[in-house]
């Protein structure tokens, strides 16, 4: 496939990642973030402590001990529920997201020292090499819409890591019944029209891709450590 090909397919996905994302965004951005919660009448305290439990979650796993002079990277930083938990503990954070209008809430959420990006593809421009202590996706990756999209976000991870920094991702279970998605699409179809489920978990900008960890190994230019941390998450992290 051409150069020229593959850019307009990974700008197709772009397009339609952000009207998905920016139309959650309207109808109920605290689930479509964290749908362990109701649809309706979510507990925001509850909401934005969870993002408090998830940021020492990773700490621990990690083995990272944040400083005042740290930056960070965050991939998919929707309303700020991650960002602003780990915002006090460095000297500044970086987030990205695809949606204008998750970026629009999250101004309203996170404190100044965090510079937020709308995302122009997988590159994280215009952020410069080496820069960070920690690039982070939590709960992101899964909904990407391609595996060259996937790899190209691990080698942009470590590309602005500085050298014995973090990347650290979290990627959903794959298992036996992901060889049925179109049946698995279908029926979350149907869950949608008859009011069973909330809207639209049937597209693809939310089921994504389900790489194995054979795949993601061979994709990511740094060795990865895996570990299962509940709730159908996974997390891997590797040094640069």
């Amino acid at each position: 496939m051409s150069s020229v090909a593959v850019w307009a397919i990974m700008t197709t996905n772009l397009d339609s990642s952000r009207r998905f994302w920016d139309q959650k965004a309207k109808a109920n951005p605290y689930w479509y973030i964290s749908s362990y919660g109701p649809y309706e009448g979510r507990d925001l305290e509850e909401f934005w402590r969870s993002g408090l439990n998830i940021w020492k979650e990773i700490k621990t796993t990690i083995h990272y001990s944040p400083s005042s002079s740290d930056g960070v990277v965050e991939i998919g930083c929707g309303i700020g529920r991650l960002t602003r938990a780990i915002a006090p503990e460095v000297k500044e954070v970086f987030s990205f997201d695809i949606s204008k209008e998750m970026l629009e809430l999250a101004r309203e959420n996170v404190p100044s020292n965090v510079k937020l990006n709308l995302a122009e593809g997988t590159s994280l421009s215009p952020i410069p090499n080496a820069c960070v202590d920690l690039a982070l996706a939590y709960c992101v990756f899964q909904h990407l819409p391609s595996l060259a999209d996937f790899e190209s976000y691990l080698r942009a991870m470590v590309r602005v890591t500085k050298p014995g920094g973090i990347i650290a991702f979290t990627i959903c279970a794959r298992h036996w019944t992901w060889s049925l998605l179109p049946l698995m699409r279908l029926k979350g179809f149907m869950k949608s029209k008859l009011r069973l489920q909330p809207p639209d978990l049937y597209k693809k900008e939310w089921l994504g891709v389900r790489p194995s960890l054979a795949q993601i190994r061979s994709m990511c230019p740094v060795s990865l450590e895996v570990k299962y941390i509940g709730g159908g998450r996974t997390l891997l992290w590797g040094r640069v």
